[in-house]
């Protein structure tokens, strides 16, 4: 995993759990340094022993917290890292819903060892989108709906304006269809 991502969840961590529960995350970790190199890998037990530990502390259901992860990535780390244009409303959202994966591939060209998740949007249309995820480490589906809800308030679209279903889920993919209203 690289330290971009164990970045964001120590910031998600610091600013909604407070620095005191990021602090003992670290110590029952092992932790002694907590400064993470973007472009450097860690191995992924990195990763797993901090989500029990702010799974721990936080007192949050595993849901509860990977949904709030999700919906924090997607409103503070996405910003950084797309080069695109976040322009309101639900044309500008289903466009970025339809450009998420080549993000995603792009990210993999920088980043060689990525293998964060895999999305895909299909069966497409002016109502709707289908869209997959296929999570790599948080393979919980609150983790992708905090995602989706997450980059909806990014794109200030309503609750009146969309809705988020969840369906059957295929393999380790994660299936939802978002309706624009």
């Amino acid at each position: 995993m690289y330290g971009i991502f164990i970045n964001a969840i120590k910031e998600y961590a610091i600013q909604n759990e407070g620095h005191q529960v990021w602090q003992q995350v670290c110590e029952s970790v092992g932790l002694e340094d907590d400064f993470f190199i973007n472009s450097e890998f860690y191995p992924d037990p990195i990763l797993e022993n901090i989500l029990k530990g702010l799974l721990h502390f936080s007192g949050k259901t595993t849901a509860d917290l990977y949904y709030q992860i999700g919906y924090w990535w997607a409103l503070h780390s996405v910003p950084k890292l797309y080069l695109g244009k976040l322009e309101k409303g639900v044309p500008a959202y289903r466009q970025f819903l339809l450009d998420f994966p080549l993000f995603i591939n792009r990210l993999s060209l920088i980043y060689e060892k990525l293998n964060l998740t895999q999305f895909r949007s299909v069966n497409y249309s002016q109502d709707a989108i289908d869209f997959f995820h296929t999570p790599y480490r948080l393979k919980e589906p609150r983790f992708s709906e905090g995602v989706l809800q997450g980059f909806a308030t990014l794109y200030a679209i309503s609750d009146a304006d969309f809705s988020l279903h969840r369906m059957v889920t295929e393999g380790e993919s994660y299936h939802f269809r978002i309706q624009f209203l």
